[in-house]
């Protein structure tokens, strides 16, 4: 009975352990005064710790921002982004933003994706559905909201891949940094998202990005604009400064890049990224004086005044087991800040 039980607890260990390694922090996450947006958050691209946020929960309409997870999903389903593509005219004649597609045009997938994110085209977006789900838009829809479901973008629903208004399509500022912050990890998309323009003289493609974000602010890097009568102004916008990374996402915003950029200045002002645990980094020896290390590392963002304040600790399992590499596992170590634990990582021997 005793040995079940230790089992249980170490699942337990390991599980929680898991737990604290995807999830958001949202310690001291304040209010920006004097900001416009109904709703809108403010997170570190690398921890996903939560700066600033206003009804960062609450349900809303996202407009073109949708076109951020459309764009993810396709590469991700995508083997080739230079495949030559046949466009259906069930994908042209779109209302809304158009990069004016018409049927039997040839274009290569690349050309889309630049055509969804730069010019927010809506036949672009259909027509990457279309190929992207295997000639089936509903299985593409479906990806999509499978891939928010395995982001834990759980007030998201997604219904179309462009973000024409439907009742039933909707995510909160919270759900959609987290997809944005999901995406940007992917190369193609960065490249994609942060590019000023495009042009592919085979297909006489030329793209000028509607993201203002990309020409105005210093260090901006992208992503997506959004604009119906319905949803209101919406921007996902992402800036880098040395190495720190900032999202911000505002969700019916009329001053919507000013917004951010007062956003980003509060977040650069205040934050600097800490390298608090390395990977590998030697952390004590046991009782019979084996080295333990941290398997993986861990950087935040921290104020000045909060770097006093954060702790480590270790914490030895019941009994020993493996990881993936087949490692011993020694237990774990947490993090915290003002008794708040941030991350949790694994001790392993070598």
């Amino acid at each position: 009975m005793k040995k079940i039980l230790k089992k249980n607890v170490t699942k337990f260990i390991l599980l929680m352990v898991l737990f604290l390694n995807i999830t958001f922090s949202n310690i001291y996450a304040v209010e920006i005064p004097s900001l416009s947006a109904e709703s809108y958050i403010v997170i570190d691209s690398n921890s996903g710790r939560i700066i600033a946020s206003k009804n960062a929960d609450k349900k809303k309409y996202m407009a073109s921002t949708t076109k951020i997870m459309t764009t993810i999903v396709a590469i991700e389903n995508f083997n080739v982004l230079d495949k030559m593509v046949t466009i259906p005219k069930e994908c042209t004649n779109i209302e809304g933003s158009s990069i004016y597609l018409v049927p039997n045009q040839k274009a290569k997938l690349i050309d889309l994706l630049y055509g969804v994110m730069l010019r927010s085209g809506n036949d672009a977006a259909l027509a990457v559905a279309y190929f992207a789900g295997n000639k089936d838009v509903s299985n593409f829809i479906e990806d999509m909201n499978d891939k928010a479901k395995d982001i834990g973008a759980y007030n998201t629903n997604f219904v179309n891949p462009h973000g024409l208004h439907n009742n039933d399509h909707y995510t909160t500022a919270y759900d959609l940094a987290l997809i944005t912050k999901y995406a940007l990890a992917n190369e193609q998309f960065k490249e994609i998202a942060s590019a000023k323009k495009y042009y592919n003289s085979d297909n006489n493609f030329y793209f000028i990005n509607k993201n203002k974000v990309v020409y105005q602010y210093k260090y901006g890097t992208g992503v997506k604009i959004g604009y119906t009568k319905t949803a209101g102004r919406c921007l996902v916008a992402s800036a880098k400064k040395d190495d720190m990374e900032i999202i911000v996402v505002v969700l019916n915003d009329g001053n919507w890049f000013n917004d951010s950029y007062k956003m980003f200045d509060f977040a650069f002002a205040n934050y600097k990224n800490y390298n608090i645990i390395e990977e590998n980094q030697l952390m004590l020896t046991d009782e019979q004086k084996n080295p333990v290390f941290a398997e993986s590392g861990f950087n935040y963002i921290l104020t000045e005044e909060e770097k006093s304040n954060i702790k480590i600790e270790t914490v030895k399992t019941s009994e020993h087991i493996t990881n993936d590499n087949n490692n011993k596992v020694y237990g774990f170590y947490k993090i915290s800040l003002n008794n708040d634990v941030i991350y949790s990582g694994k001790l392993i021997y070598k």
